[in-house]
């Protein structure tokens, strides 16, 4: 990485509920928020704070597969639709898997070092409980190399951590990592119940930890993890301000409200090759 050569600064984050089984609106078979219903409500809510549109200069969204789960394509053109202020102005959206959100802040902090823009929207957003789980691991499954995805699990990602979890426990021992990896799934859940939008908020379970360290069922899911390893699919969005220090006198934020970034890394693995 080289030095940045301005300050970059984060900012007026707005977070939607993670919407999943684990919340206690949800409802299969009922209507749900959409994309654009996730959009609007998480880039409407940093606008809010920016002091609205006429402070952004341009946008950015990551998202991984909405042309499969959602039937939606071009999702940069649904960033206009949180405020008729973002028309016109540029926008653009990036993938890449579980770093979808990511690559859209990446893209921000670029545009402000660039002296291309002052102030950038930077949104990410999933809504994948659009189908059923054991097709939404196929969909998932365009995450990793399409030519391995045949003689993959149908539960494709759970089915390569259990590999690699079996590996685990035959280096370090079975008993031993199960307990940690239960406690993995105390300490999210415990979290969860801390934060109001978290999908795991309401959970109540008392012992935790039995349920973590219930046995797999390979025959219905995966040889080496049970459901708990796994975390729930979730719809919801995220947004954040990347600013100048321009952008943020514009938008009138003083900087004991923003926080600085003073570093960045990104890498790229090869898809074709195993870790």
């Amino acid at each position: 990485m080289n030095k940045l050569r301005r300050k970059v600064y984060m900012t007026a984050g707005c977070n939607t509920i993670s919407m999943g089984s684990g919340r206690k609106e949800f409802h299969p078979k009922k209507p749900r928020p959409g994309l654009e219903d996730y959009i609007r409500e998480a880039g409407g809510g940093t606008l809010k704070q920016l002091g609205g549109g006429k402070n952004v200069d341009e946008a950015v969204i990551g998202n991984f597969m909405a042309a499969r789960f959602n039937n939606q394509g071009n999702l940069a053109a649904l960033i206009p639709t949180i405020d008729e202020t973002l028309l016109w102005k540029p926008c653009t959206r990036v993938e890449g898997a579980c770093c979808s959100g990511a690559l859209a802040l990446m893209s921000g902090i670029k545009s402000v070092l660039a002296e291309t823009a002052e102030s950038v929207l930077c949104l990410g957003v999933e809504v994948q409980n659009t189908v059923k789980a054991v097709y939404g691991a196929d969909i998932l499954a365009t995450a990793g190399w399409s030519r391995e995805r045949k003689a993959g699990h149908a539960y494709f990602f759970p089915g390569k951590f259990s590999d690699r979890a079996g590996a685990y426990f035959a280096k370090h021992g079975r008993e031993r990592s199960r307990k940690a990896m239960a406690r993995w799934f105390c300490n999210a859940i415990e979290n969860a119940r801390l934060c109001p939008t978290a999908q795991e908020h309401q959970n109540s379970a008392k012992d935790l930890e039995a349920l973590a360290l219930s046995e797999p069922t390979p025959r219905s899911f995966v040889d080496h993890l049970n459901f708990y390893d796994c975390s729930k699919v979730s719809d919801g969005a995220s947004a954040i301000a990347i600013l100048s220090e321009e952008g943020l006198q514009r938008a009138g934020i003083p900087k004991n409200e923003a926080v600085e970034v003073v570093g960045w890394g990104q890498t790229e693995a090869d898809l074709t090759k195993a870790p």
